[in-house]
């Protein structure tokens, strides 16, 4: 038998189950504790970064400033529970279960679940990224913004301020959104390749899980 133990509202909870049935105990363990503490987790502080991730970013805004530009980060780790509210937006119901559906065949249950219980979104396309499928929930992304001198953010991927942030990132070996097909100028990401390219999406599942425990 084994056992797990947490704490909602001052109150002790425990869960068991028998030896051979750890992966589905594991799995409840993190739904119950990710909607206590990390639901709908959006940071703007550099520190929940990968640490190599995050001084590689602090020098990425340092030479920025030094050339006359400031930046502000406003986006960095994301919960998959945000991630799946914002995958969600825009879409339909039948698309919304067949990604569900794909989550659950392929052994994210996890995952599955976020997507599902989040509910109904609503508002303008946001991501094509599920949750678990973006950078940002892996605390290897970060999106910022340009300060106008009247303290105003610039959202224009023309401004010759994002072409110094896109340039800076590369020197660091990072990826900026700017130079991508479809422009994302604000983001910067550790690497090139996508989450989906490299992982399954049971690897996914299971590192949503250890991140948001």
């Amino acid at each position: 038998m084994i056992q797990k133990k947490f704490t909602i509202n001052d109150v002790d909870i425990s869960i068991k189950a028998k030896d051979n049935a750890v992966d589905q105990l594991n799995l409840i363990y993190g739904v119950l504790h990710s909607i206590q503490e990390n639901k709908f987790l959006v940071s703007k502080d550099l520190d929940v970064l990968d640490v190599d991730f995050k001084e590689k970013i602090k020098i990425v805004l340092a030479r920025c400033e030094q050339r006359g530009y400031i930046f502000r980060p406003y986006a960095t780790l994301r919960s998959p529970w945000e991630q799946a509210k914002l995958w969600r937006q825009s879409r339909p119901t039948e698309e919304i279960q067949r990604a569900i559906k794909k989550l659950q065949v392929n052994g994210a249950k996890y995952l599955a679940f976020v997507l599902q219980s989040v509910g109904p979104q609503y508002g303008r396309w946001a991501t094509n990224a599920l949750p678990g499928q973006s950078w940002h929930n892996w605390g290897l992304a970060v999106d910022c913004f340009l300060l106008s001198a009247d303290g105003r953010a610039i959202w224009s991927s023309s401004h010759p301020g994002y072409a110094v942030y896109s340039e800076e990132a590369s020197r660091q070996g990072l990826t900026c959104g700017r130079e991508w097909v479809h422009k994302d100028a604000v983001h910067i990401q550790a690497v090139s390749y996508s989450v989906k390219s490299k992982y399954t999406w049971a690897a996914i599942d299971k590192k949503m899980l250890e991140l948001f425990p």
